[in-house]
């Protein structure tokens, strides 16, 4: 027998829908598990907190921040450096960047081009900044 009826014969048909509907039930629990992967890792990032999420947030000082920085770079630079008291002398560009974001000073790497730029900020080697005195 050959064919069609040597397939009818061994049973074929029955074992070709047996087989796709194992192989079609198979993607579908492993689509599912997919699927279930970020809400596992989830749990377990509530379990183990990261170092990072217990450290402290710093305080700053009441600090008036306006919605728009003003166009002046001297009064906008004051904003600034009234951020930057309790970090010293000189500073990190990534500390006052942190600083900046977390009281909501608008576009802060742009401020710190046109600081650079008019030498109101000043650098001090090795990544290091400082403030030059203005004048009132």
């Amino acid at each position: 027998m050959y064919g069609l009826t040597a397939i009818q014969q061994a049973n074929g048909w029955a074992m070709a829908g047996a087989g796709t509907c194992i192989v079609l039930i198979g993607l579908g629990v492993l689509a599912f598990l997919i699927s279930m992967l970020p809400r596992l890792t989830r749990l377990f990032e509530e379990k183990a907190p990261s170092p990072a999420a217990t450290e402290v947030q710093p305080t700053f000082k009441k600090l008036v921040v306006p919605e728009k920085l003003p166009q002046d770079i001297q009064a906008a630079s004051r904003i600034y450096i009234a951020l930057t008291e309790d970090l010293g002398e000189d500073f990190s560009l990534a500390d006052l960047h942190r600083k900046s974001k977390a009281v909501g000073l608008p576009h802060p790497h742009l401020s710190f081009n046109r600081f650079r730029d008019a030498g109101i900020l000043v650098s001090k080697g090795e990544e290091r900044f400082s403030w030059k005195p203005l004048s009132v």
